[in-house]
């Protein structure tokens, strides 16, 4: 069962909201998502995992129907920039960014960035130095760490998801691939890879927090205090680490978790 379902906020599809609605509606909370495993799932089961259930909650905390919006992450940042949707979820920090979103505090997650080669093809990365000579792959309008993302020297290829970036290193068609550890390990352990692909020695040192991020463009920038309160209380209640638990076992945030995430 996914975890949306244990819940008792009411989830809208996009058609269903936009079939209720031509506008914002303050019944509704208007989020926008793309798939990103462990934080958001969309298998045969629906759509689950770490955003899913967070968002889920705050919904039902704020009395709102949880309107859902799937969209590729470059729509998405659009769509937050012009207010089309309230909140955009799995959001790193950058200055540009600030400027169209508001970032709710604390954090609910982080995650790490890592570099990943084809095993025995003899490309070793020990230093950032070692990106120089090679193809890098890395997901497009994603940020990292500096001053990789920043670096006009290295030879970059785009690709719309991991998974994409996945199988171009498994087809040979960049030397390395740059991921967030959470969601390349997934992908890694879902698809049989773990003895075709590995991770380098080099480890950049930077961490990157994860937030809810609010459209600077919505009326609920009238109720970000609410938001973290929210955020805060969830973390504080062990719900958080409750659902990483489920979804990322090895994440940090896991480690407090307790009890069950299901409700009754």
């Amino acid at each position: 069962m996914m975890v949306a379902t244990a819940f008792c906020g009411t989830i809208l599809t996009n058609g269903d909201a936009y079939a209720q609605s031509t506008g914002p509606s303050s019944s509704e909370l208007r989020v926008a998502f793309s798939v990103w495993e462990p934080f958001v799932i969309d298998d045969e089961t629906g759509r689950h995992g770490i955003d899913m259930a967070i968002l889920t909650e705050l919904a039902h905390r704020m009395d709102k129907a949880l309107s859902l919006h799937p969209c590729p992450w470059r729509r998405c940042l659009k769509m937050l920039e012009d207010g089309d949707i309230d909140i955009l979820s799995s959001f790193a920090y950058t200055a540009e960014r600030e400027k169209f979103a508001f970032y709710i505090k604390p954090p609910y997650s982080r995650v790490s960035p890592v570099f990943y080669v084809r095993q025995g093809k003899n490309t070793h990365i020990a230093q950032y130095a070692d990106l120089k000579t090679l193809a890098v792959g890395s997901v497009v309008d994603s940020r990292y760490f500096e001053p990789f993302d920043s670096d006009r020297s290295l030879n970059k290829f785009e690709a719309s998801s991991e998974m994409l970036l996945l199988r171009m290193l498994e087809a040979n068609r960049v030397d390395t691939i740059v991921g967030s550890d959470a969601n390349v390990d997934f992908e890694i352990r879902r698809n049989n890879l773990d003895d075709i692909i590995s991770k380098a020695a080099f480890r950049p040192d930077h961490h990157n927090d994860i937030h809810i991020a609010v459209s600077r463009n919505s009326p609920l920038m009238s109720q970000t205090d609410q938001i973290s309160k929210i955020i805060t209380d969830l973390r504080e209640e062990g719900f958080i680490a409750r659902v990483h638990a489920r979804y990322w076992p090895a994440s940090d945030d896991a480690a407090d978790a307790g009890k069950p995430i299901h409700s009754e």
